[in-house]
């Protein structure tokens, strides 16, 4: 069984480096096992602290076709420039491509007005610094703003499951985790993305709640809260 699963893994590395894709195995502690195609040329499984070799083998070979032609689709598209942080530099919110109109003044703060988004600070020729600013406005507008889109999309559930803690953090590789009992997490820049992609994030964090594997009784009961979630996904961008 030993030899079987790792001429099974060997298969699957040599197939995804024939494609240039890396495959990197990362174990924490979690549940489950999770893949992540992070862009074009890396794919990442996380798995749980004591997973065997021969369970991961066996969900990567569940998984291999969606990942190979995920990540070849990633490589196909065109590179996408990095953000800039300077006065006129455009960035979404809710969305909509942002203009940024930047200040110089010894308070700071960060605002929409006129249909851009005003950052005022001691610095504004140093992008790091309004990378910062705009950063932490992402933040403060989230825990804003979700916790009562969380409170409707929750009532939507007909049951007895309380409304979960909100975490608002910036998170590298994810839109939303949930801990499976009481508590989610969302990432801050999720107020980049329209409304309807945040409500779906938010909707498929509450499913965890109640079901906390990707099985079939979790996308039965995402499809029935949310009909339209397979679109609403598509909406959702790539950082």
């Amino acid at each position: 069984m030993a030899e079987t699963t790792y001429e099974r893994l060997i298969y699957y590395e040599k197939l995804f480096l024939g494609e240039s894709i890396r495959l990197n195995l990362k174990r924490k502690k979690r549940k489950t096992i999770a893949i992540h195609v992070l862009d074009g040329n890396s794919v990442e499984i996380r798995a749980p602290l004591k997973c065997s070799w021969s369970e991961i083998a066996q969900f990567l070979g569940q998984k291999a076709s969606w990942v190979r032609n995920a990540a070849l689709q990633l490589q196909a598209k065109p590179s996408v420039p990095p953000l800039k942080y300077t006065n006129g530099a455009k960035h979404s919110f809710l969305g909509h491509p942002t203009p940024l109109v930047l200040l110089r003044g010894r308070r700071a703060y960060t605002a929409i007005d006129g249909g851009s988004i005003v950052i005022s600070c001691t610095e504004p020729d140093k992008e790091h610094l309004v990378r910062k600013h705009l950063y932490a406005w992402y933040r403060r507008e989230a825990k804003h703003s979700l916790p009562p889109r969380i409170l409707q999309i929750n009532m939507s559930f007909g049951d007895s499951v309380s409304v979960p803690r909100l975490v608002v953090e910036k998170m590298s590789s994810s839109w939303g985790r949930c801990d499976g009992k009481s508590k989610i997490r969302i990432n801050s820049l999720i107020m980049r993305e329209p409304l309807e992609a945040i409500d779906f994030v938010l909707t498929h964090e509450l499913c965890h709640l109640r079901h906390f594997r990707h099985d079939k009784n979790f996308y039965d009961l995402l499809s029935e809260i949310m009909p339209d979630w397979q679109a609403r996904e598509r909406m959702l961008t790539r950082r």
